[in-house]
C-alpha cells in the first residue's frame, strides 16, 4: 500500500473541509442576504440607542460627580449657613474657572438652594433669587427627603436640562442642596461627529412660558438644544411618530429613525431622544453586507486554494504567533488598568500588519493613561501617607504633589487645609495640657472664631477643665486648711470618748454579772413557788376527797340511827308481844286452876309459855340495851362525823386562800423573772453595745489620725497649684 504523504494528508482534509464550509457557506449566505437587510436595521436601531444611552449616563454620572464635589466646599457651606450670598459667589466663581481650565466643562451652570427649596444663587444670572422651587422641582424635594445626590432630566422654561443634585450638609443636617446644570448640546456635536443627528424632544404639553417658540416645534414636541440642523428638523417633522413609537424605528428616503424615550424623576415620560442617521448609510451598510456575504462566497473559493498552500504558514507564523503577542500584551495593558501591577512594559512592534498597529496603539494608549495615572497616583499615594500620619497623631506632613485632575487636586488641597488647622489647635491643645499636667492652671487656649463642631467643644472643654481645676485647686486648699483644723480638735475629743467608753465598758460588765446573779435567784424563787403552788394543789384536792368520806360517813349514821330505832321499834312490839302473852298465860293458869285436874296439862302449856314470854322479855330488853347502846354510839359517831365535815370545811377554806396566795406569789415571782430576764437582756445588749462603741470609738480615734493626715497632705499639695 501507498504511504500518503503528510501534505497530501492535510491537503485531502483541508479540501474535504474547505468543501464543506463552502457549501455550507452559500446555504448560510443565502439567509444572511435574505435577512441581512433585517439585521443591519434591528443593529443600527441598538447602536443608535446603545450609544445614547452610554453618552447620556456618562453625563449624568460626571453631573452628580460634580455636584457631590461641589457640595463639599467648606466656603458654600458657611454661605447658607451665614446666608452670605456673596461667599457663595465668590466661591463659585474660582470653581467655574477651575473647572474650565482643567476638565471639558466649559459653560458652568451651578444653582444653589438652601435648606427650605428657595433659590440661593444662580451662578448665570446672580441678580435672580428668593424664588419658591418646591411647586415645580421634584428633584430638590426629592434630595432634601432622602439626603442622598441624584442625576435626573426635568422640565424647565427653555425645555429639557440635564442636572446633577447633590444635598449639603453640616454636622449632620440639611442646609441646602446644589445642582450642576447640564446640556445636551455636546452629546448632539458627539453625534454629529458620527454623521448621525440627534433632536432632544419635550412633550408639548409640559411646555411652561413663551421661551419655547414655533420655531423650536416638531409637530406635538419642542426642541431642547441649542445646537440643530435644520435639515433633519425638517425631515423629522413630516415622520409619523405613531408608527416610530410603535415599532421602535421609521425610514424615508432620507433618514433611518429610532428614538430613546426621556423620564423624568417621577416616571413620566416627558419627551423622546430622537436619533437619526442616513438611509444612505443604511442602504450602504445593507449593500456592503450583501456584498461581503458575496465576497466571502469569493473569498472562500479561493481560500481553499489558498489554504492549501499557506494554511500552516499564515496560521503558525502570521496570525497565531501575532495574536498571541497582541494578547499578551493585552493582558499586560489590563494587569496595569487593573492596578494589578505598576507599572507597563511596552511591546516591541515588528512589522506594519494591523496586528502590529494594534499593538502599537495599544502601546500609545497605555503611555498616555500611565502618564495620568502617575500623576493621580502620586498625589493618591501623599493623600494615603498624609492622612495615616494624621491617623496615628503627626502633624508635620503636608501633600506637595499636583495632578490635572481637579477632583483629587481640590482633595488634596482641602486636606492640606484641614491638616493646618488641626496641627495649629492640637499644638495650643498640647502646650495647654502640658502646664496643667504641672499644675499650672493659668493658660488658656486661644479658639479661632471659624472653629466649630466636635474640635470647638473640644477646646472649650479643655478651658473649662482649666478653670474647674483651678477652683478645684483654691476650693481643696481652702477644704484642706478647714479639715486639717477639725480634723486636730475631732482627734483629740475622739480619743477622750475612747478613754470613757472602755471604763463605762467594763462598769457596764460588772453590773452585767451582778443582773445576771439577781436573775438566777428570781427564777429559783419562781420556780419553789410554782412547787408549792402544785403541792397546795393536790392537799386542797385531798381535803376534798376527806370531807367527801366524812359527809358519806354522816350518811351512814343517819342510815344506822334510822335502822336502829326500827329495831326499838321492833323490840317494843316484842316486849308488848311478851307481856300480852305473860298476862294470857297467868289468865291460862288462873282458867286451868279454876279447872282442877283436866286443867292441869293445860296449866303447864300456860307455864311454859310465861316462861317463854319470859325469857322473849329478857332477849328483848338485852336486844334494847345493845340497841340503844349502838344508837348512842352512832350518834357520838354522827356528830364526830359533822364536826369534821366542818373541820374539813373550814381547812379547805384555809386551803383555798394558802393557794390563792401561793398562786399570787407565783405570778408575782414570774412577772418578776420576766422582768428581771428583760433587764439581764437589755444590760447584756447594753453592755454588748458599749463594747462594740469602745472599739468603734478606738477605730475613729484611729481614723481621725489618718483624717488629720491626710488634711495636712492635701493642704500641702494644694499648696503646690498656681492659679490666679
Amino acid at each position: 500500500m501507498m504511504k500518503k504523504s503528510l501534505s497530501k494528508s492535510i491537503a485531502q482534509r483541508l479540501v474535504t473541509v474547505a468543501i464543506v464550509f463552502l457549501l455550507f457557506g452559500v446555504l448560510v449566505g443565502y439567509l444572511i442576504i435574505n435577512n441581512i437587510k433585517k439585521d443591519v436595521f434591528t443593529d443600527a436601531k441598538n447602536d443608535l440607542s446603545n450609544m445614547l444611552v452610554q453618552q447620556v449616563d456618562g453625563k449624568q454620572v460626571a453631573g452628580i460627580t460634580n455636584a457631590v464635589s461641589i457640595s463639599q466646599n467648606t466656603a458654600i457651606k458657611e454661605a447658607l449657613l451665614t446666608n452670605n450670598r456673596e461667599i457663595a459667589i465668590d466661591s463659585l466663581k474660582d470653581i467655574s474657572n477651575a473647572m474650565k481650565e482643567g476638565t471639558p466643562f466649559k459653560n458652568i451652570k451651578v444653582h444653589l438652594h438652601d435648606k427650605n427649596v428657595h433659590s440661593f444663587v444662580r451662578n448665570w444670572k446672580l441678580d435672580k433669587f428668593g424664588d419658591d422651587l418646591s411647586s415645580f422641582r421634584a428633584t430638590i424635594l426629592e434630595v432634601k427627603k432622602t439626603k442622598k445626590p441624584l442625576s435626573a432630566i426635568e422640565v424647565g422654561r427653555a425645555g429639557l436640562v440635564m442636572r446633577g443634585l447633590s444635598p449639603i450638609i453640616k454636622d449632620g443636617e440639611y442646609i441646602g442642596s446644589l445642582e450642576f446644570i447640564m446640556g445636551f448640546n455636546s452629546i448632539v456635536k458627539d453625534f454629529k461627529k458620527d454623521k448621525r443627528e440627534l433632536l432632544v424632544l419635550m412633550d408639548g404639553k409640559y411646555k411652561r412660558g413663551d421661551a419655547l417658540t414655533s420655531e423650536l416645534q416638531v409637530q406635538n414636541y419642542f426642541i431642547s438644544q441649542k445646537t440643530i440642523d435644520k435639515k433633519f428638523k425638517e425631515d423629522a417633522a413630516t415622520i409619523d411618530f405613531n408608527n416610530l413609537k410603535s415599532t421602535g424605528m421609521y425610514m424615508n428616503e432620507k433618514y433611518f429613525y429610532t428614538y430613546v424615550p426621556i423620564k423624568d424623576i417621577s416616571g413620566n415620560e416627558i419627551g423622546m431622544y430622537l436619533i437619526g442617521e442616513s438611509i444612505h448609510a443604511i442602504d450602504d451598510l445593507v449593500d456592503q453586507s450583501t456584498y461581503i456575504v458575496q465576497l466571502m462566497l469569493v473569498v472562500m473559493i479561493a481560500m481553499i486554494v489558498a489554504l492549501i498552500i499557506t494554511a500552516h504558514i499564515v496560521v503558525k507564523n502570521i496570525v497565531v504567533d501575532g495574536i498571541a503577542r497582541f494578547n499578551k500584551q493585552f493582558q499586560i495593558f489590563l494587569a496595569f488598568s487593573q492596578f494589578k501591577i505598576n507599572r507597563y512594559v511596552a511591546a516591541k512592534v515588528e512589522g506594519n500588519d494591523e496586528i502590529s498597529e494594534m499593538i502599537k496603539q495599544l502601546n500609545e494608549t497605555a503611555l498616555n493613561v500611565t502618564k495620568h495615572l502617575q500623576d493621580d497616583m502620586k498625589v493618591m499615594g501623599e493623600i494615603t501617607i498624609t492622612t495615616d500620619k494624621v491617623e496615628q497623631g503627626i502633624y508635620a506632613c503636608r501633600i506637595n504633589s499636583r495632578t490635572k485632575n481637579p477632583m483629587i487636586q481640590t482633595l488634596a488641597t482641602t486636606i492640606n487645609k484641614m491638616i493646618d488647622a488641626i496641627a495649629r489647635d492640637m499644638g495650643q491643645l498640647r502646650e495647654t495640657l502640658e502646664q496643667y499636667s504641672h499644675n499650672d492652671y493659668r493658660n488658656k487656649v486661644t479658639i479661632d472664631s471659624n472653629l466649630k463642631a466636635d474640635m470647638k467643644i473640644v477646646l472649650e472643654s479643655v478651658n473649662t477643665l482649666g478653670n474647674s481645676l483651678a477652683n478645684s485647686a483654691k476650693q481643696n486648699l481652702s477644704n484642706g486648711e478647714h479639715l486639717q483644723t477639725n480634723s486636730s480638735t475631732m482627734t483629740t475629743s475622739v480619743t477622750n470618748l475612747a478613754n470613757k467608753a472602755n471604763q463605762q465598758a467594763a462598769s457596764l460588765e460588772e453590773t452585767a454579772a451582778a443582773v445576771e446573779e439577781i436573775t438566777s435567784i428570781t427564777r429559783n424563787n419562781a420556780n419553789n413557788a410554782s412547787k408549792m403552788s402544785e403541792l397546795g394543789s393536790r392537799v386542797k384536792t385531798e381535803v376534798s376527797n376527806g370531807m367527801t368520806l366524812a359527809s358519806k360517813t354522816s350518811s351512814s349514821m343517819d342510815e344506822i340511827n334510822s335502822q336502829v330505832t326500827a329495831i326499838n321499834e321492833a323490840i317494843t312490839v316484842i316486849d308488848q308481844i311478851a307481856f300480852q302473852t305473860n298476862i294470857l298465860s297467868l289468865n291460862a293458869a288462873v282458867e286451868a286452876a279454876t279447872a282442877g285436874e283436866a286443867g292441869k296439862g293445860f296449866a303447864v302449856v300456860a307455864q311454859e309459855v310465861r316462861n317463854l314470854a319470859s325469857r322473849s322479855a329478857d332477849a328483848a330488853n338485852e336486844i334494847k340495851t345493845l340497841v340503844e347502846n349502838a344508837a348512842s354510839k352512832a350518834n357520838e359517831g354522827k356528830k364526830v362525823s359533822d364536826d369534821m365535815i366542818k373541820g374539813y370545811e373550814s381547812l379547805n377554806e384555809n386551803f383555798n386562800q394558802t393557794i390563792e396566795l401561793i398562786e399570787d406569789v407565783s405570778r408575782a415571782s414570774k412577772e418578776q423573772m420576766t422582768g428581771i430576764e428583760q433587764i439581764n437582756d437589755a444590760v447584756t445588749m447594753l453592755d454588748r453595745v458599749t463594747q462594740e462603741n469602745a472599739s468603734e470609738a478606738n477605730s475613729v480615734a484611729s481614723i481621725a489620725q489618718d483624717v488629720s493626715k491626710m488634711a495636712n497632705d492635701l493642704v500641702s499639695d494644694a499648696q503646690t497649684k498656681k492659679f490666679n
